[in-house]
Order: structure tokens, then sequence, then C-alpha cells
């Protein structure tokens, strides 16, 4: 009699292709060769076929699948790209979330909380303020290269909140205790653009910042990126970027490529035009850019917020954001040779009594899973 253990491995491999990441530790207990098996479809060649990542919309949190080698070759609904909620998660609503090494930092809509999860192993913990977080707060999750400790970066810097808003500080995930950070900030990071981590440091597309007794800006400063090294402890110098975009103007948008690379999306709404560049070399203080060619299209994805991901060996990337009415979600798939297309993913959620940001604008992050213990 055949058993599931006597399985091909090929087969093994389709099963474990349709099995969301957060069940697959409970595949893994099936016998000692699906064991193996996930691992080597999870960590080895076979996920270079799928885009894995997790996905903030409408204030939940889901997983993403996108087929890769079929993506172009689907030509109607959203075949290639499959997005389930996380029933673990379907009680608490979200608001942002991040990645680093494995671990996925998510905060809360509430701005109360702080959540650490491992998905593949399925751990969590629950990170509590020091006083109190804040709904602008910028978060970046981390490590130290030299001990491989994880941390948690928190900051706000707002003068124009109804009273100057201050504060700089890191969590240590071993010592559970947060500590106070002397910066002393010569540039802006508007609070809705997450940085990203690379090798354990984040880094932020930041301006200039303008001191109001110098009156106001005109649209023109300078931009740039900015690091965070978690093993010093510190921010770094200005880095290079291959563009130059104007306040309220113009769409700037990081992703990460991989766990050691870096891309930003660059959209003039002037000139019509939509540039991707990705890293060369990233480190904390130095960068290096390469342009990617054939992404070039003659159309432009509104994409005044959201958040994409590329692949360069298929040569496709994909943008999620509203439409410009900000009433429905979309996807959208940009490949080699002009190739454009438009996944509809559902109405969007109206947030009331908010004038500023009234549209909960989904927004994805690449995963790798890890096998990373949460202290």
């Amino acid at each position: 009699m055949t058993t599931i253990s006597d399985l091909s491995r090929d087969l093994i491999g389709q099963i474990l292709s349709k099995v969301p990441i957060t069940c697959v530790g409970k595949v893994r207990c099936t016998c000692k060769r699906w064991n193996a098996s996930s691992r080597h479809r999870i960590f080895g060649k076979a996920v270079a076929r799928q885009f894995m990542g997790f996905m903030m919309m409408d204030f939940k949190v889901c997983s993403v699948r996108i087929d890769l080698n079929g993506i172009v070759k689907d030509e109607e609904g959203s075949g290639p790209v499959s997005i389930k909620p996380i029933d673990k998660l379907n009680e608490i609503e979200i608001s942002k979330v991040f990645h680093c090494d494995g671990l996925l930092l998510c905060t809360t809509r509430d701005n109360t909380r702080l959540l650490v999860w491992n998905p593949y192993l399925g751990q969590m913990k629950w990170i509590e303020p020091k006083t109190a977080y804040h709904r602008l707060d910028r978060y970046a999750l981390g490590y130290d290269t030299n001990k491989k400790s994880y941390k948690i970066l928190r900051f706000v810097d707002d003068a124009y909140w109804p009273t100057s808003l201050f504060e700089f500080e890191i969590y240590d995930m071993n010592s559970n205790l947060w500590r106070a950070l002397d910066v002393t900030p010569d540039w802006d990071i508007e609070f809705f653009r997450p940085g990203l981590t690379v090798k354990g440091n984040t880094y932020f597309f930041a301006k200039q910042k303008i001191i109001l007794d110098e009156g106001e800006a005109d649209g023109d400063v300078d931009d740039f990126l900015v690091s965070f090294d978690f093993t010093k402890e510190r921010f770094g110098p200005h880095l290079h970027v291959p563009f130059h975009s104007r306040l309220d103007e113009d769409t700037v948008v990081l992703s990460s490529v991989g766990e050691e690379k870096l891309a930003a999306l660059y959209q003039c709404m002037d000139r019509n035009m939509m540039e991707i560049w990705v890293t060369t070399k990233i480190e904390p203080h130095a960068v290096s850019w390469s342009k990617l060619y054939f992404l070039a299209v003659d159309k432009m994805v509104p994409l005044l917020s959201g958040s994409f991901f590329i692949d360069e060996e298929k040569k496709l990337a994909l943008a999620f954001t509203l439409d410009t009415l900000g009433r429905y979600k979309r996807a959208y798939i940009i490949g080699e040779d002009e190739y454009f297309k438009q996944v509809d993913l559902g109405e969007a959620v109206v947030i009331p009594d908010d004038d500023d940001y009234p549209y909960c604008f989904p927004l994805v992050c690449s995963y790798v899973p890890s096998l990373v213990q949460i202290n």
C-alpha cells in the first residue's frame, strides 16, 4: 500500500507550493522525508519560482504568493497572485509590516503595541512601549551583526503636530529594554515612508531638514538615503540616490531585492517617467546603483504610496497601491518589452475621521523564511 512517505519529491513539491507559509510547520511534522522536502522547498532553489511575502491590506495581515513562471502567461483575472488572510492575526488590526531575516515587525492600528512574529516557526512576542507609541512613529527591525541580536528602532521627529514630538529609542530583544538614543538629525523622513532592512541595517529615503525660521520649502531640497547601523546603534551619512525628486510632486518607493540588495522606484509625474534602480553595493556608509532598463514602460502606475517588488531573473516588477481616486486596491505587473497588466484586488477601506490620510494603502514586504528563535 502506498503511504504519504512514498510520494515522489516532485509531487511533494507541488503540494508544498499550495501550503501557506504559516502552515509549513505542521507539514514538517508529517514524516522525516516531508520535513526534509519542506526545508528544501522553503530554503532551497525551489522557492525561486515563487514570490513569497506578507501584505497589510485593510488593516489585516495576509500571505502573498505569486507564481513568477505563470505571471505573464495569465491573461485574465489574478491567477498568478494569491492573497490569503492570516487566521492567527484575524482579530488584530495591523497598520504596518516590516521584515528582517525571517522575522516580521507589525504595528497595531491603535498604536498601543508592537508584535514580532516568525511566521515559519509560529512564534510571537508582544513589545510594550517605554512610555507610549504614537501614530507618527517610524520603525525598523534589524540586528547587531557581531552578536546577531535583534533590535527595534523607534523614532518620531515632528515639529508640526499640536506639540513638537522628538523621540529616538531602541529596543533590545535580548534584554527586553528600551533605551534612548542621542540623535541630531539634519534630515526628515516622512512617517508614511517605511525603511528597508538589508543585511541587518535599515535604509530610509530622506530629505534635507527644513528649518522653519528659514522660510517655507520651495519643493526643491536635497534627497538621499540614510542608514541606521544596528551594530553601532547610530545613523550614517547621506547616501547618494541616482535621481532628484521634488516634494509633493514625485514618488519614491523602496523595496528589497532578495536579502542583500535594495531597489528604488522613482516616478516623475511631469515627465511621465518611471525608473527602477537596484543597488550593486549597499553598506551603511556607501552605496552604488544600476538602472533596470528592461522595466521601462510608457504607462504610469499611480504609486502615490504603496509598495513594490522586483525579480531580476524573471525581469518582472509588481506594484501594489490604490487607484487615483483611492477607492480600489490594485496590483500592476510590469515586464520587459513594455508588458503591463492591471489586477484589481477589491474595494479599499476608507479610514473615518482622517482627512490627511483617509485610505488604507496595501503594503507588501517580501519574506525569506528562517529558523530564528524569538527570545
